[in-house]
């Protein structure tokens, strides 16, 4: 608005999330289009084609866009997309950033096609995450100067900007699967340490012991510098209320915070073997 532009109508999602942007819209006099059942259902999409809007900017609207409402806008649909393009498309490039190591995570903007976060790219910037960040810091660090950086994207396409197609590798990565939070004790322990910061503070990591049926729950973890003692994987060396010391396969793992199964006494845990097998 403060570069001219006309803001022809809010599309909220359905739900919570909706009824927020409802209210911002509102404090700031916004007119707003009811996304109905869907925003590809046929009388939204008619609601849209009467807004004769140039662009559709999208961000974090939850439904997979239909081509219909893609063709809709003159100049097409924008996307803001935590990954990069063709590379880290689809629901959780974070958390394949963090667990292979990335030094680096893509932000992309870029206009949408009909296959998922794929479509011409228009801008790009590069997060370090190559400091060891759990994944709330991550996700603060692609928040941080977003807005600048969308509104840049938005205008260059308001400019003529078309973008180009992606380059490299195409990768998928889909929604977590039920056992990407369990920890692997018979991996090094900087991939162990990898997966618990790819799921904290919004999920813990969970590992089981051998005749509980509820896992352990731990959500902070760091490398030991205790030398390690012979011990197999998974073995835990020490417990305490505040901490335990855990062997991976080359090395000690100190994890300091953490939930224990209520059945589940402290001085069991030590000699005991944390594993990523639910019992049975």
């Amino acid at each position: 608005m403060a570069d001219g532009c006309e803001v022809c109508a809010i599309v909220p999602p359905r739900g919570g999330l909706g009824r927020g942007v409802e209210r911002r819209a509102a404090a700031r006099r916004l007119p707003v289009c009811d996304v109905g059942p869907s925003i590809n259902d046929p009388h939204t999409i008619e609601r849209l084609r009467l807004l004769r809007a140039d662009l559709y900017v999208n961000w974090g609207h939850p439904e997979r866009f239909s081509q219909d409402v893609l063709e809709l806008p003159r100049l097409g649909v924008l996307n803001l997309h935590p990954g990069e393009i063709p590379g880290a498309r689809g629901l959780e490039p974070v958390f394949a950033a963090i667990v292979e190591g990335w030094p680096a995570i893509t932000q992309t903007a870029h206009l949408m096609s009909a296959a998922f976060d794929d479509g011409p790219i228009i801008r790009t910037r590069r997060i370090a995450i190559d400091d060891e960040p759990y994944r709330d810091v991550v996700e603060e660090r692609l928040r941080e100067g977003a807005v600048g950086f969308y509104r840049e994207a938005v205008l260059a396409v308001l400019a003529g900007e078309r973008g180009a197609p992606g380059t490299g590798p195409r990768r998928y990565f889909g929604k977590l699967k039920p056992d990407d939070d369990v920890l692997r004790w018979t991996e090094p322990r900087e991939a162990v340490l990898r997966r618990l910061r790819a799921l904290s503070p919004f999920k813990p990591a969970r590992s089981f012991i051998a005749g509980h049926s509820e896992p352990l729950l731990i959500w902070r973890a760091e490398a030991s510098d205790i030398a390690a003692e012979p011990a197999s994987a998974g073995q835990v060396i020490a417990a305490g209320d505040d901490e335990l010391l855990v062997a991976a396969a080359d090395g000690l793992v100190r994890i300091t915070a953490y939930e224990r199964p209520p059945a589940l006494p402290l001085v069991k845990l030590v000699g005991a073997e944390l594993t990523g097998d639910q019992p049975r």
